[in-house]
């Protein structure tokens, strides 16, 4: 039983140090991510429509009226590896 255990541990150690070199090797030599491209999408202002027409006197202007909030910008740090 005590030679069985020996084996399997062998076993589990060396498979698990061929598989770390081995998926080290093949991402050493995967193809290089493009470059990131940050794109803003256009915002455009919403048409008005005259189904949200009010018949409040509280809003003298005849509709809702929705705050435009544009998407803040970020410039984000780029992490890049220079390899081995």
């Amino acid at each position: 039983m005590k030679i069985i255990k020996r084996g399997m541990r062998l076993w589990i150690t060396i498979a698990s140090v061929f598989s770390f070199f081995g998926g080290w090797i093949l991402l050493a030599h995967a193809n290089k991510p493009a470059p990131l491209q940050f794109t803003q999408p256009a915002i455009s202002a919403p048409a008005s429509n005259s189904s949200f027409q009010s018949n409040n006197s509280n809003f003298p202007s005849g509709g809702f009226s929705f705050p435009i909030q544009s998407q803040p910008t970020f410039n984000r740090p780029i992490l890049r590896t220079a390899g081995s």
